[in-house]
């Protein structure tokens, strides 16, 4: 019986991982996909923090957090904001652990707006933090605010109703797939 279970365990654990591979590379690639620069500090608009919030919303806080902080850090890596990318690792990775807290993989219109002024919260709060330890100052983070608001702005009004959308179809797919996930 036990040896049922070890291997029940294997396949959900070979399935998260999967899944946090695909949505972290996700990430990633809609991060590095459009890059448009606001003006402020470090400060840009992509499309990356969609798939985080999908998988943060349908698969959980530890999803969530790899999901956000590795892909966006990748991301960093991969386009030249190497010195961002540490920031991003924690900050992101709490975004998504936040988010998924909130949603609780039940997502509704309410929760997943809760979770989107939470997570703009964990997003200006730790690049301030981070920005002000690069930089040594406690101004220059003040210019990228405005830009931190467009940004989860931007993928809250894009991710909602995705997730809305996606919501039956993921939960039956999430069931079928990895029911201990749940």
């Amino acid at each position: 019986m036990s040896n049922t279970n070890t291997a029940t365990s294997k396949k959900d654990d070979i399935r998260t991982i999967a899944v946090c591979a695909v949505f972290t590379a996700l990430t990633c690639v809609f991060t590095m996909f459009i890059q448009i620069p606001t003006g402020s500090v470090g400060g840009m608009v992509h499309i990356g923090n969609i798939p985080l919030f999908i998988a943060a919303a349908f698969f959980g806080k530890r999803t969530g957090s790899v999901v956000g902080g590795v892909g966006m850090a990748l991301s960093d890596l991969l386009t030249g904001w190497v010195p961002w990318a540490p920031i991003t690792l924690i900050t992101v990775g709490i975004m998504g652990f936040v988010y998924a807290l909130i949603v609780d993989r039940k997502p509704t219109l309410v929760r997943l707006i809760i979770a989107s002024v939470a997570v703009l919260a964990v997003k200006v709060a730790g690049y301030y933090i981070g920005e002000t330890i690069m930089y040594g100052s406690f101004l220059v983070p003040l210019a990228s605010i405005p830009g931190n608001i467009i940004q989860i702005g931007v993928n809250s009004v894009i991710a909602i109703p995705v997730i809305l959308i996606l919501k039956a179809t993921c939960e039956n797919l999430i069931n079928k797939l990895a029911p201990s996930a749940r």
